[in-house]
């Protein structure tokens, strides 16, 4: 039998991520970064960029008093790619006006990238691809502040191109997650880079950590702040129906409705997927 995978154009479009003070979150991530703020409904606050139907960043709100952030110190890290490099200056620019510190600003290849620190402790890097052939293979450290000065145009708020393309995902047991990404939800690998496992045509990057601390022993899925779930959208019924009848193979328990319009399945991690039919 044919080994299955995921469609080639499938990607990750939505990260959700439960947090305790919605305000300051959405604060930062509107007003620092310059994500558009969609809608505010009952405890989620829904964020994207200008372009119609984007849903980038959903901030689920929880009130429980004994919340931690994550199981690992700076576990996740979710990156945020910017189309152009003028933007990118734009977006560092708004960064500095608001004096937001920025942990580091690396470039490797033709990728440049700035990691910062959200108010919750989630880690974001925002990068964009430079029109170089000859950049460092190793990473090498540049100047936010000259690409600031040099900058020359502010977008009011993010392109409609601005899209998530990585995603850093920590475990304990890398062999088991791999496992699960690439056997159960059909993610192709790189050959490269075993860590790695690629969606979107090798354009999205799953990112697998197991250099993380673990920082909270006790605590349960429910109380942890962090990512809650992703969504990654299949562009028609026939691929829903694949996947579905592929999990039953495996007997892997997951959730579908009737009308095969979603479906969400656990990671070892405790996070949901979700795929969800565009059509």
């Amino acid at each position: 039998m044919k080994k299955f995978q995921l469609s080639k154009d499938v990607y990750v479009k939505t990260v959700a991520i439960r947090v305790k003070d919605v305000e300051k979150m959405v604060n930062f991530y509107k007003n620092v970064l310059g994500f558009v703020l969609k809608l505010e409904e009952n405890n989620l606050s829904i964020l994207g960029s200008q372009e119609k139907n984007s849903r980038l960043l959903i901030l689920e709100e929880t009130d429980t008093e004994d919340q931690v952030v994550g199981a690992f110190e700076k576990a996740f890290c979710f990156s945020l790619l910017i189309p152009t490099e003028e933007e990118f200056g734009s977006v560092l620019r708004r960064i500095s006006s608001h004096q937001y510190p920025i942990e580091r600003a690396v470039q490797s290849a033709n990728r440049r990238s700035v990691f910062i620190i959200d108010p919750e402790g989630n880690e974001l890097e925002v990068s964009v691809q430079i029109a170089v052939n000859d950049g460092p293979d190793q990473q090498e450290t540049f100047s936010v502040q000259t690409l600031v000065h040099e900058s020359r145009v502010l977008y009011s708020s993010l392109s409609p191109e601005v899209h998530f393309d990585r995603l850093k995902i920590p475990m304990e047991n890398r062999a088991g997650y791999f496992h699960f990404y690439k056997d159960i939800l059909g993610m192709g690998t790189d050959q490269e880079h075993e860590e790695d496992l690629l969606l979107d045509n090798g354009g999205f990057v799953v990112h697998l950590d197991d250099s993380a601390n673990v920082v909270s022993e006790n605590r349960t899925d429910e109380e942890t702040l962090g990512i809650d779930f992703f969504v990654i959208p299949l562009k028609n019924e026939e691929d829903m129906l694949k996947l579905k009848e592929h999990l039953e193979r495996k007997q892997q328990e997951f959730f579908v409705d009737k009308k095969l319009t979603i479906l969400t399945i656990f990671d070892p991690g405790k996070i949901e997927w979700w795929f969800v039919r565009n059509e």
